[in-house]
């Protein structure tokens, strides 16, 4: 499988079993997005194919992006908690979705992510806004809607503007996408009653590894507000 013309591919994604579900329910509070909306956990691998795709896990660091690529929060090391569970399946089915040439190594970063919406808590999904991440590849997976609606994944001409695709993943559902090609968005999720709702999602950024995100001289560049 490959994308399509457009540069994205809407695929279903392996059924996990309960201990990963069970995980997001773990996810400690991501204290970089200026609320209470977002619970996170972050770990980079190196991907290669070796008769079937293998992962890696790389020494844990910090998260970093250059500001170009978000001016809310970019620009710095954020300390996020590793991943406690092994994303192989879903990385595996999204490789062969984008056709990762199987012949080089890859660098991932990936994120386990829950957005919440309730009573008291707006449940901001991108509050950056649309935006490319400044990867070669993005994937964005849906594990879980529980009582949302809301959560439209949009993808846009690059710089913005109507957008040109449009769905709501729904559990089992992942795209990916040519983070080159285009912007994209999710809008927000909003709690169908007061009991609250939550989005849990899995974001993939995938790089050829000699243009990694990951080590040292990145992270130095990054706060050095070096252009990607």
């Amino acid at each position: 499988m490959s994308l399509n013309e457009q540069g994205f591919a809407v695929i279903d994604t392996p059924p996990l079993d309960e201990y990963v579900l069970g995980e997001f329910e773990t996810l400690p509070l991501d204290p970089y997005t200026g609320s209470t909306q977002r619970y996170r956990r972050f770990s980079q691998f190196r991907l290669v194919h070796d008769g079937a795709w293998k992962l890696e896990l790389l020494p844990h660091r910090h998260f970093a992006q250059p500001r170009q690529y978000n001016d809310l929060v970019g620009g710095q090391l954020r300390t996020l908690e590793p991943l406690t569970t092994d994303p192989t399946p879903l990385i595996a089915a999204g490789a062969e979705a984008l056709g990762l040439d199987r012949d080089i190594v890859w660098q991932l970063n990936v994120h386990q992510c829950r957005v919440v919406s309730t009573p008291e808590i707006e449940g901001v999904a991108a509050p950056e806004g649309p935006h490319r991440d400044g990867h070669r590849y993005g994937i964005v997976a849906v594990t879980r809607r529980h009582n949302i609606s809301g959560g439209e994944t949009q993808l846009m001409p690059l710089g913005g503007g109507e957008p040109f695709f449009r769905t709501t993943l729904q559990d089992g559902q992942a795209i990916a996408f040519d983070d080159r090609l285009m912007f994209h968005h999710v809008t927000d999720i909003e709690h169908l009653t007061d009991e609250g709702g939550h989005r849990d999602v899995w974001l993939v950024a995938v790089n050829p590894w000699d243009e990694r995100r990951y080590g040292v001289e990145y992270e130095a560049a990054v706060l050095a507000g070096a252009k990607a």
